[in-house]
């Protein structure tokens, strides 16, 4: 009796896991459709992607400048004060040309007797740089015409190539030399 039973038990048993493989496997199966960027231009793109989801990121091909701001420059000119004025010792009367190469492209009005830093230069700007891989340069001067006569001192400058600052991406871009330093609030555009 014992017998029967164990090779019932064992015949059920049997049965009962053939039956369990006969299911169909209702599992779902990998896609193997990859999405991602397609575009070998693209920063972002995947070799894998089979699908393209509309995610391809490019290098930006301008930049607008907003502003200027001079968060430090010397205050004499080799030790002498920039400007000697009607009232004696005055300090400078500060404003900028943005140039590339040796052509100035835009230009400030002078903001007069500067004493304390930043220094906000707005005027002509925004401004929209075209060509990233080009050279450009800030000039600070002290504006020493007065009824179109005198001469501008040089106080300094800065530069900077856009294409540099790319890869750091943000908003603002700081350049120094020589005691001056700037930051240029930007805009990268695509």
């Amino acid at each position: 009796m014992k017998k029967i039973l164990l090779v019932l038990t064992l015949t059920t048993l049997i049965f009962a896991c053939k039956k369990e493989d006969d299911k169909p496997n209702t599992s779902t199966t990998t896609n193997t459709e990859v999405e991602g960027c397609m575009d070998e231009l693209a920063t972002n793109y995947n070799p894998e992607a089979t699908e393209d989801d509309g995610s391809c990121e490019y290098l930006p091909t301008e930049l607008k400048l907003s502003s200027i701001m001079v968060n430090s420059m010397p205050m004499t000119n080799n030790g002498a004060n920039w400007d000697v004025g009607v009232f004696g010792l005055e300090n400078p009367d500060v404003f900028y040309v943005l140039k590339q190469g040796a052509g100035d492209i835009i230009s400030s009005t002078s903001q007069d007797n500067i004493d304390s830093f930043p220094i906000l230069f707005t005027d002509n700007l925004p401004y929209t740089i075209t060509n990233l891989s080009q050279e450009y340069t800030i000039e600070l001067y002290d504006n020493d015409q007065i009824a179109g006569v005198g001469e501008n001192e040089l106080i300094g400058s800065c530069s900077f190539i856009p294409n540099d600052f790319i890869t750091t991406g943000g908003v603002g871009i700081n350049i120094t030399n020589n005691g001056i330093d700037m930051t240029l609030a930007i805009q990268w555009i695509q």
